[in-house]
């Protein structure tokens, strides 16, 4: 029996409650960025798991998009046989960079998509000026190229495009609950800063990347941190904060208070901002549960800084590889008390499992170490790992081939026993994603179960020698992963050109309705922020 059903109906019911029609509709908001794929939810049987996980609103995005029944409406099914994409928007001469991804907002989840208030939004990794914004959000997204969509039109809108200053914004932005507000971080030389973006819409907002205009006056707040680097930010949204690194001769990692529903501040009290000496630190991840706000030097170790005490405390290293050449954020499962980390660097590309006492770690080898721009991407799970079925679950990775001169990407899947605790080597793999090429890069896995056409399927990219007849160069396709099913040696999935390879890929609705169903990535030398319809991608 599942409890989320009821509690979001008496939650709706009692704000309805509040205003003054008790019988009006209270719209379900829902947000999908960078977060869904590094703080898990998977499903328990213990009540007080449940009730711990259902204070936090991650909890409630991954039930609406795993459980979509009671939600969004069903129409027909657009069951297209070859890949196309939607739609593509440039973004002038920048993009998101391998690690991040485009960010979603529904408007309401329990409604037919919504052609205005439902959007995309990312920022642009590229100095901002009068000729090129730095971020950008668009929306009606559900039409395509040939004006048959659920939207009208044949594209997208841009809703606004900011330059909010010098400086390129590196990394995943968040998006407030409402949909109102963004946050996000920026660098500019030898300076960095955090901002929390108002945004507002219609003329005079900016028309496209390359004409975009500066935020109305008052609408971004801007907070001057150290260092000359940052990342994403992690937004703890139950407690209105939010957590950023920066980097240069040393790590530090930052708290803001008030981000979303009050003023944006840095504390400075409790032992914040906290020195990481000697540390280059990935984006941080915040387990809800243990109030530990993990993330991976480039070195190689796994930490955490506890913010369940005061002053706040950094933790013993997880010494997880050495000489590794990124610093790429870790998965925490909240339910299972697991975190995850993986690395491309040192002698053997290894994803890795430990407890969130960094207690008890398991690493599995997926091919072999690389240089720095031949790095291992987020990995992601199956819909058994996240239905609580350790039996049939599965981690996928985009590793690389062991064998060979030029070791291209590779996929993988790693199982687990009843306990939870992750083999130490693959189940199956590798499996090449592209031609034994030099320097191949692969993109981040990411796994969506559509109840809706009844499949699982993982979208992966490759930089470029996709795998595919009549595409050489870079590429995004998506596999049928659905019943646990691995893949054939030939790939069997529609593949789609994608220059450079692409960005994590954002995956928003399990809709029947035309172009409702979409996946949204950035390619990396196109530079383009681009739509396609899952229904399409089978």
């Amino acid at each position: 029996m599942r409890l989320f059903a009821p509690a979001a109906i008496l939650l709706a019911f009692a704000a309805g409650l509040s205003s003054q029609n008790p019988f009006a509709h209270v719209a379900v908001n829902d947000v999908s960025d960078w977060t869904d794929q590094q703080v898990l939810f998977p499903d328990t049987r213990d009540f007080f798991t449940l009730l711990r996980n259902q204070q936090d609103a991650r909890y409630w995005h991954q039930q609406r998009r795993r459980h979509p029944a009671a939600g969004r409406a069903i129409g027909r099914i657009l069951a297209t046989q070859n890949g196309n994409r939607d739609w593509s928007l440039t973004l002038g001469g920048g993009n998101t960079g391998s690690q991040s991804f485009p960010a979603k907002f529904v408007f309401d989840t329990t409604l037919a998509p919504d052609c205005t208030r439902d959007f995309v939004v990312t920022g642009i990794d590229v100095a901002g000026s009068s000729s090129q914004a730095n971020i950008i959000a668009v929306n009606n997204l559900y039409s395509n190229s040939a004006g048959t969509g659920y939207c009208p039109g044949t594209g997208p809108a841009v809703m606004f495009a900011y330059n909010v200053g010098p400086g390129a914004i590196p990394a995943s932005v968040a998006i407030s609950l409402d949909g109102k507000k963004i946050a996000f971080t920026e660098n500019n030389g030898s300076s960095t800063y955090f901002h929390v973006l108002t945004y507002k819409t219609g003329t005079g907002n900016g028309t496209s990347a390359t004409a975009p205009v500066s935020p109305p006056s008052g609408s971004d707040v801007k907070l001057q941190l150290n260092q000359n680097s940052t990342t994403a930010v992690f937004v703890d949204y139950s407690n209105d904060t939010a957590y950023v690194t920066t980097y240069g001769t040393n790590g530090t990692m930052y708290k803001v208070s008030g981000v979303f529903r009050g003023t944006p501040a840095l504390v400075t009290t409790g032992g914040w901002p906290i020195t990481l000496t000697g540390i280059t630190p990935s984006t941080p991840v915040y387990d809800s549960v243990t109030r530990r706000v993990f993330f991976k030097a480039m070195a190689g170790s796994v930490y955490y800084v506890n913010d369940a005490v005061s002053p706040v405390t950094l933790s013993s290293a997880w010494a997880f590889t050495t000489n590794d050449s990124s610093a790429h954020p870790v998965i925490v499962d909240s339910t299972n008390q697991k975190i995850y980390a993986y690395t491309a660097g040192g002698s053997s590309a290894l994803v890795g499992q430990a407890t969130t006492s960094l207690a008890s770690p398991v690493t599995a080898t997926i091919g072999t170490g690389l240089a720095a721009n031949r790095t291992s991407k987020c990995p992601d799970f199956n819909n058994a790992y996240y239905s609580g079925s350790a039996s049939g679950a599965y981690l996928y990775v985009a590793g690389n081939e062991p064998t060979g001169s030029n070791h291209q990407p590779a996929l993988y899947r790693i199982g687990f026993n009843s306990s939870w605790l992750m083999n130490s080597s693959p189940t199956t793999g590798p499996l090449d994603l592209a031609t034994n090429t030099a320097s191949v890069d692969g993109s981040a896995v990411t796994i969506f179960n559509n109840t809706t056409l009844g499949k699982e399927y993982l979208f992966v990219g490759v930089s470029n020698a996709c795998q595919s007849t009549g595409i050489t160069g870079g590429c995004v396709r998506s596999l049928d992963i659905t019943n646990g099913v691995w893949p054939s040696a030939t790939l069997n999935n529609v593949v789609l050109a994608a220059a450079g390879g692409t960005s994590g890929v954002t995956v928003d609705n399990a809709s029947g309705l035309n172009e409702a169903s979409s996946v949204y990535y950035i390619t990396m030398t196109g530079n383009t922020l681009v739509k396609a319809t899952q229904a399409a991608l089978k």
